[in-house]
């Protein structure tokens, strides 16, 4: 049973209608309050908040939930073939040019290609391994043309070989030897393991050569960190007729995933994911954080209509632009938290929001460590809008953290609780933000065990607040 918490996101499958307001002071919405999260100060007859012995807070906080959560950016265009592979047609080699014109009008064919034309397809292997990206764009089109074409190939045999000439045998390949030349080097290397992190792999060229052709009459062996084992090649496709052939690249073979146009989407669901793009709901705070989220109470009826039966992801396409945009319904009942927000009884403008876990609120058997993390503070950063202006909401005082937030280079807090912990972050309201209702949006993630399963479970708890200050 998949319990993984909050976001059932693929392109999702949820329901709905309308979205919360975007930003600044906000009224009534129709979300209820959080259960396990409101504040502890009581009203008296006037409808003031009084805390016995304390000050009279000048604010008002309550905790709500967030039914669903639409998270939008842009996915880097190397996700499937990047574009920086693709190679215009000012730069295709000379060699290379009447024979795809010749496949893009029905095939070529060759019993004899050319020396030049066997390099130009070389010009299109990279790495060491001599893999071959061959894409193309020829009047405003790109391709991926597959040449059928004589290759050259080498690897070392799979098993340590018994016996072999000590004088046929490079050792440590690779290794302070000199290699002759950058081309000799590149084959060594290409076949060579080094490490853990770096396997043996095959060299592929369409031209051997001069010099790798030289160092195969001296050596038969190679040695690595796997051992000695013996230099095989061959020659793919040695034999006549041979061939190119050109097909043109798709945004799925783009992308690695469909892309929906914005113009095959009901007008009410394009409305939604551009409000979702536009969102401040929690708009970038961080560099390097260029996604949105859109906190919604519902969602438009046509998304469920459109994910109905879509178990694949896939981008769209809005004003010209591709997004991933994941529509998730949150599932506070398999988190193992509670969150609870008050008001602050020595501070008039300050609020304290704590986090902690609690294991009997999650659907099903869990243990700890319960880890949680968030973009640049734990429980969450915080911030409201006045007037178009972000307001950051300064966290003045910490309780159950440790180190200084964020704790890593990618400006993720992380912190590690057992059952019994919390963890409490005190907000002060910046003094000059004029009397109104404002709303604040957080989220924090959290991960933890489940006995006899590797690994863990995980999931997230977006909120919202709504701060009444007077």
């Amino acid at each position: 049973m998949d319990r993984r918490a909050l976001l059932t996101a693929v392109g999702g499958s949820v329901a709905g209608g309308s979205v919360v307001a975007l930003s600044g002071c906000v009224g009534e919405t129709d979300t209820d309050p959080a259960t396990n999260g409101t504040d502890d100060g009581s009203e008296d007859g006037d409808g003031e908040r009084s805390n016995d012995g304390g000050t009279t807070p000048s604010l008002d906080v309550e905790l709500r939930t967030v039914p669903h959560v639409v998270t939008a950016y842009e996915p880097s265009p190397s996700r499937g073939i990047d574009p920086e592979h693709v190679v215009p047609e000012s730069e295709v080699p000379d060699a290379l040019r009447d024979p795809l014109a010749a496949a893009l009008d029905g095939g070529f064919e060759t019993d004899d290609p050319s020396d030049a034309l066997l390099a130009a397809v070389d010009e299109f292997r990279v790495w060491d391994k001599g893999k071959l990206k061959p894409y193309v764009e020829i009047d405003g089109t790109r391709y991926a043309f597959d040449p059928t074409l004589p290759t050259f190939t080498a690897e070392l045999a799979d098993e340590e070989a018994d016996e072999y000439d000590e004088d046929r045998v490079l050792r440590e390949a690779g290794q302070g030897d000199d290699l002759r030349s950058e081309a000799v080097e590149t084959f060594v290397h290409a076949l060579t393991a080094y490490g853990t992190n770096v396997a043996r792999g095959e060299y592929r060229r369409c031209v051997r050569p001069e010099s790798v052709a030289a160092f195969l009459e001296e050596y038969d062996y190679l040695e690595d960190v796997l051992g000695v084992s013996r230099i095989e090649v061959t020659v793919e496709h040695e034999d006549p007729p041979y061939a190119i052939t050109a097909q043109e690249l798709t945004d799925g073979d783009m992308w690695d995933r469909s892309v929906i146009d914005e113009s095959a989407l009901d007008a009410e669901l394009v409305t939604f994911f551009e409000r979702a793009l536009a969102s401040e709901h929690r708009a970038p705070a961080l560099p390097g954080d260029d996604r949105t989220q859109l906190y919604a109470d519902d969602v438009p009826d046509a998304y469920e209509a459109f994910a109905a039966g879509r178990d694949e992801p896939v981008y769209y396409r809005i004003d010209g632009t591709v997004y991933s945009i994941l529509v998730g319904e949150s599932r506070y009942d398999r988190l193992p938290v509670s969150v609870s927000v008050a008001a602050s009884e020595d501070a008039s403008r300050e609020f304290t929001l704590t986090v902690a876990p609690e294991p009997g609120n999650a659907d099903g058997d869990v243990e700890g460590p319960y880890t949680f993390s968030s973009r640049g503070a734990l429980p969450s950063a915080l911030w409201t809008f006045h007037e178009g202006e972000r307001r950051s909401l300064e966290i003045v005082e910490t309780e159950g953290v440790e180190g200084p937030q964020p704790s890593r280079p990618d400006g993720e807090a992380l912190e590690s609780l057992d059952a019994g912990d919390e963890m409490a972050a005190t907000y002060a309201v910046p003094s000059d933000l004029p009397a109104g209702t404002y709303a604040s949006r957080g989220l924090f993630h959290v991960s933890w065990g489940v006995p006899e399963q590797t690994p863990g479970e995980h999931g997230s708890y977006p909120f919202e607040l709504a701060v009444a200050v007077e």
